[in-house]
Formats: structure tokens, C-alpha cells, sequence
């Protein structure tokens, strides 16, 4: 084996795992002890210079842990006792979305013409405009200070949101909302509505923003729910008169021949419904279209309403001998007539 192809081999073997990187990967720069990750949040590997962050992995450093990664121009400094993820997905408006759960983040994030990355804590949001900044998250607080550039601040929990530019900082704390200092000049606080934290405190399950997020929600619905009733209201109390329902079950009467009438009633008031009613109808023998008085008792479902109505049925009689019973359903509005047949 010549002495140029056995080069060619070590070269290969000592080649490092960045050569083999994509332009969307995060490559370790430099890292000291004390500095793992796990894409399962089980299993901790130990992450070395050269090598490739895989997508969506978490990094955990030590006490005396501290890790740079790389992508292009762009660098995430891992701080000692830090734990922290990076996903990145290029279909998506926002590619780059960074996950810290504590720890300090120190950040230089490519400007380009739309943002494209953010970092999410368990308190707040920092939406990323090309900037040098810091991002550190304690057990029940965050904050963000810039260097360069501008960073959008938003508190989950209090509903407020900031732009943070060159030697501003904004902090937010679980109980006091966020608060905003500078050098020369405060950024401006402005309102937004509530949401929820996409990952939890340390030590904890809840979410910053849950209990807020719903109540507002609890609270627009119930505004909209006044609004509709009362719409209601005034369209029932100008039709208190209109009904529609279904006529209840009319039993004829006796008749002399082979009669049958059936009268169905509807006397719904006020509201839609279903009504009864019983109708009572003589038939004579050769006599045809002779009437029956039917009662119905209307009942009403709209706005607690009930309303007593008289329907009035019209029976036909065949003549004949017997007496017969009809029963008959009607469907309509109050005054419709009902027709039977004889068994």
C-alpha cells in the first residue's frame, strides 16, 4: 500500500463529524466536561467538539459545563447548568425555535429580512430580529438583556409584550408580570392576551399562562353568550304569538255509522314546541264533513313559555252502523285540520 493512499485513509478517519453536516445542523465548536444530550430525555451521551447536534436534542451542562454550537454565522453558548433544546424546521415561518428550561443562553442569531428563530422559556417568549442577546431563566423568573439588534419580549402569563433594543432588558417573574429597564431609555410595554407556556418550570408541571389564558377565554365567551341571549330575548318577546310544533294525538268520539273524525290541535304560544291534543269529533251516519271540537294544550320550550291553544279538526263520516274510534297524528301550525280513518 503506497504511502500517499495510506493518508488518504487516516485523513478519512480523522475527519470530523462536521465535514458531514448539513447547513441546517448545529455543530459543537468547543465544549468542556460535564456536557451531555439525549434526544429521548432518558439516555445522556456525551457531546465533544466536532460533533453534530441532532435535531430536537436536548443539551444539558453541569456545574462546571459550557458548550458553543455553530451554524453558519450564527452561535448559541450553553452556560453552566443549562438545559435547552433546538428544532429546527424549514417549512415553518419560524425555523428555528429554541427551548430553554433554565439555565443562560448567550445568542447571535443571523439578521435576515423576516425572523427565524425564537427562544421559548417557561415565562417568556423572545422572537428573534438579528441580534447579539442574553437569555437566562431562573425557577420562577426570565429575563433578556440585548447587546445588538432588537428582540421582541412576551410574557406569557401577565399578556405583556416589549421590543428590547441595544442596552435594554426586560424581565418577567411569575407573580410581578415583566418589567423593563435601560441605560438611556425604557422600551415600551404594551398589552396582549394571555397564552400558555410551551414548556414547564423546573420542578414543576404547570404552565405559565394556563389559569390566565383560560380565564380570558371563560370571559370572552361569556360576553359573547350575554350578547346572543339578550338578541334573543327581544326577537321571543316580539313573537310571543308564533309557535311551531307538533299536534298531539286526537281520539274520535262516538258516532252513529261508520264515522271517524280526527282533530288535532296545536296550541303552542310563544316559543317552539310540541303540543297535545285531544279531539272529539260525532259523525252521522249519511251526513258527511260534520266537525269536531278538539282541545289542545300547548307547550312551550322557548323562554319558559307555555301557551294554551284551541285547534279545531274537521271529521268526515261514511254511512254505516257502529261506533268506531279514530286515532290520528297532525303535524303543523295551531288551526290545521286532521283527517282519520276508520278501523
Amino acid at each position: 500500500m503506497s504511502t500517499i493512499f495510506r493518508i488518504l485513509i487516516a485523513a478519512l478517519i480523522l475527519l470530523p463529524t462536521a465535514a458531514y453536516a448539513t447547513a441546517d445542523d448545529w455543530r459543537v465548536v468547543k465544549a468542556t466536561d460535564q456536557v451531555k444530550y439525549t434526544v429521548d430525555r432518558t439516555n445522556w451521551v456525551d457531546l465533544r467538539a466536532g460533533e453534530v447536534v441532532p435535531n430536537r436534542a436536548w443539551v444539558s451542562t453541569g456545574p462546571r459545563g459550557r458548550v458553543q454550537l455553530a451554524r453558519g454565522v450564527e452561535s448559541i453558548t450553553f452556560q453552566p447548568n443549562t438545559l435547552a433544546a433546538i428544532a429546527t424546521n424549514e417549512s415553518a415561518a419560524m425555523k428555528t425555535q429554541i427551548y430553554q428550561q433554565v439555565g443562560s443562553l448567550d445568542l447571535e442569531i443571523e439578521k435576515r429580512s423576516q425572523p427565524h428563530t425564537a427562544v421559548q422559556t417557561p415565562y417568556l417568549a423572545a422572537v428573534v430580529k438579528g441580534t447579539i442577546f442574553h437569555v437566562t431563566v431562573g425557577r420562577a423568573k426570565a429575563s433578556v438583556s440585548v447587546d445588538r439588534g432588537l428582540v421582541e419580549v412576551t410574557s406569557f402569563a401577565s399578556g405583556q409584550r416589549s421590543n428590547v433594543a441595544p442596552g435594554q432588558s426586560a424581565a418577567v417573574d411569575k407573580k410581578a408580570g415583566m418589567t423593563v429597564a435601560g441605560r438611556l431609555s425604557k422600551p415600551e410595554i404594551t398589552s396582549v392576551a394571555p397564552s400558555v407556556a410551551p414548556i414547564p418550570a423546573v420542578g414543576t408541571t404547570t404552565l405559565a399562562g394556563a389559569t390566565e389564558a383560560a380565564e380570558t377565554k371563560n370571559t370572552s365567551a361569556a360576553t359573547s353568550k350575554s350578547t346572543s341571549s339578550s338578541a334573543s330575548s327581544d326577537d321571543d318577546d316580539s313573537a310571543n304569538t308564533r309557535s311551531n310544533g307538533n299536534s298531539g294525538n286526537g281520539n274520535n268520539g262516538n258516532g252513529n255509522g261508520n264515522s271517524g273524525g280526527n282533530s288535532g290541535g296545536n296550541g303552542n304560544s310563544g316559543g317552539n314546541g310540541n303540543s297535545g291534543g285531544n279531539g272529539n269529533g260525532n259523525g252521522h251516519s249519511d251526513d258527511s264533513g260534520n266537525n269536531g271540537n278538539g282541545n289542545g294544550n300547548g307547550h312551550s320550550n322557548d323562554s319558559g313559555n307555555n301557551g294554551n291553544g284551541n285547534g279545531g279538526g274537521n271529521g268526515s263520516g261514511n254511512s254505516g252502523k257502529g261506533d268506531n274510534n279514530g286515532g290520528g297524528n297532525g303535524n303543523g301550525n295551531s288551526g290545521d285540520h286532521g283527517k282519520g280513518k276508520d278501523k
